[in-house]
């Protein structure tokens, strides 16, 4: 069975474990790296939900992992403090799958 989890900071990952998510709190973008490796490398990942405070560090450390597979599909949403990414998410899509969208 695949589950959903999600990963951002500690205000960000209340609502998410409120509602039967699986919710991993991290503090700064090494933590990022060392918990979203441990969460893609799961069995049962089937989406992850990623503030998208950290779509930068995403891109430069798991670009390549996305593009060997299509599960766990991996979801960016807006940070509470407001939205952080620096291009759009169709520019991360078709980055990752390689095809211009």
């Amino acid at each position: 069975m695949m589950k959903i989890y999600m990963i951002g900071d500690e205000d960000e990952t209340a609502g998410f474990s409120l509602i039967g998510i699986d919710a991993f709190q991290v503090k700064d973008g090494e933590h990022f790296v060392s918990v979203c490796r441990q969460v893609l490398d799961r069995e049962d990942a089937g989406i992850v939900i990623i503030t998208d405070r950290f779509f930068e560090i995403f891109r430069e450390n798991f670009s390549d992992v996305l593009r060997k597979k299509a599960v766990p599909a991996v979801v960016f949403i807006p940070s509470f403090d407001g939205v952080h990414l620096k291009r759009s998410i169709k520019e991360f899509v078709a980055g990752v799958i390689g095809i211009g969208l």
